[in-house]
């Protein structure tokens, strides 16, 4: 327990912090709709897109955090254990307090009958499991490749942000719809949506293995400075 608690400290409260920060993003978001006079389809569809696309984000950008930014990884590497598997628990405190706060935002939504998404159970952990493997597989691999806190953050932010201002389009071609990370909030459970769901989820999967075989060389991840 003591060795999570180190890491948690080490990975940084900005990164620890991001996905409690989404999740009150959600809830002022929807708190200001329903201040505004709108209906309640309206306020619970904020809600839903909250968790399908705030979450996702607040979780890459916080793992871009605790790749790029480590101000003792040259001593790290010159350490018995290895750097890879310290980094995939630091990952993995990140990824899992999304995970955690997504179950709670949706069962709590769930209970009240404010959630909008699939059903069953298990397919309301795809809305915001597969969007968030995704964005943080990308997320991963940038910052593995570039080295670049600026370079990895911006190609979240664009991918993220181009996909909201052309949901439209991108939900209604079949070549784009597979990779549109907010199917669920912008066009529903309809056809093709565990097509999606899969896709976004094997597309994480694939980008943060190949970053985890990148960092069979973590060295590669000494910028100038620290080397």
């Amino acid at each position: 327990m003591s060795l999570w608690r180190y890491e948690a400290r080490r990975a940084g409260w900005p990164a620890c912090l991001a996905a409690p920060a989404s999740l009150l993003a959600t809830l002022a978001l929807a708190a200001g709709s329903a201040g505004f006079g709108a209906p309640p389809p309206s306020v619970h569809g904020v809600l839903l897109s909250g968790v399908e696309a705030l979450v996702p984000l607040a979780a890459a950008m916080a793992a871009v955090t605790v790749v790029s930014v480590d101000r003792c990884r040259e001593l790290q590497l010159a350490l018995p254990a290895r750097y890879p598997g310290t980094l995939a628990r630091r990952l993995g405190i990140v990824a899992g307090s999304g995970a955690a706060l997504a179950v709670l935002l949706t069962a709590v939504l769930r209970l009240t009958g404010s959630w909008t998404g699939p059903r069953s159970a298990l397919a309301s952990v795809l809305v915001w499991a597969s969007p968030l493997l995704g964005l943080t597989g990308l997320a991963l691999l940038v910052a593995v490749l570039g080295r670049s806190v600026v370079l990895a953050t911006t190609t979240v932010a664009v991918v993220w942000l181009c996909e909201q201002l052309f949901a439209p389009v991108l939900a209604a071609t079949a070549w784009s719809r597979p990779f549109f990370l907010f199917l669920t909030s912008r066009a529903g459970v309809a056809d093709g949506w565990g097509t999606n769901r899969a896709v976004l989820a094997a597309c994480g999967v694939l980008f943060i293995a190949t970053a985890l075989l990148l960092l069979r060389r973590p060295e590669r991840l000494l910028t100038e400075e620290e080397a």
